[in-house]
């Protein structure tokens, strides 16, 4: 063996991480909700508006802990339909928020807290059943229920970033998502983390190498 090939030999293994998930084209039954952007709420540029805010991060700061999601926002505001366009001073008076309202109002609530917060879609694997259920409510309250599907509905969340990891928090829910839910109702058939000023980056959720600003599948598990 040459001194050169003895010292390739000797020389540890680098350490490789993990491909990045690869990005995949929207089906043809949610590319309607791929070319969607993420949700934002509207500001009237006036005090109602900048009221309203001010209270919401007020609030926050008076539920926060130190650590954790927002979970008193789902709790104040139960998931139900929204009117959009949006604006704070509407959303702040409103019985029930939407999942984009939801989102939303968790970034701000996160960014106010100094962490880097990005939005997050998905497309859900849903029972066909809940389908009529929420075509009835939504239109019954003059909402566009664009959102849901048969056996699948589109879905906004929030993910926060740090030091190359996300977590990704379901603002609707109050609790965090793993990328291993990709079974059962709720699981995730696809998802986006980070909007297109994010395209490039690469974090790791919970194992899984995440290309931020395109669509991915997770990779699924092994059965238990």
């Amino acid at each position: 063996m040459t001194p050169a090939a003895e010292t390739r030999a000797r020389r540890p293994h680098a350490a490789h991480p993990a491909p990045a998930a690869p990005a995949i084209e929207p089906g043809a039954d949610w590319a309607p909700w791929a070319a969607c952007n993420p949700s934002s709420l509207a500001h009237h540029g006036g005090n109602c508006c900048t009221a309203a805010r001010a209270w919401f991060l007020a609030m926050d700061r008076s539920f926060w802990q130190g650590h954790g999601g927002p979970g008193w926002i789902p709790r104040r505001w139960p998931w139900g339909p929204s009117r959009w366009p949006l604006h704070w001073c509407e959303a702040v008076r409103a019985d029930e928020l939407d999942c984009g309202a939801h989102a939303f109002m968790t970034r701000e609530a996160f960014r106010a807290r100094g962490v880097r917060a990005v939005p997050v879609q998905l497309v859900q694997r849903q029972e066909r059943h809940h389908y009529l259920h929420w075509l009835g409510r939504w239109n019954g309250s003059g909402a566009s229920p664009a959102w849901a599907g048969e056996g699948a509905a589109y879905h906004e969340a929030c993910a926060t970033i740090a030091g190359g990891r996300a977590e990704v928090w379901d603002a609707s829910v109050g609790a965090w998502l793993s990328p291993e839910h990709v079974r059962g109702v709720r699981s995730i058939a696809a998802v986006r983390i980070g909007g297109a000023e994010e395209t490039g980056e690469v974090v790791t959720w919970r194992g899984v190498r995440v290309p931020l600003g395109v669509w991915i599948t997770p990779p699924t598990p092994p059965e238990p």
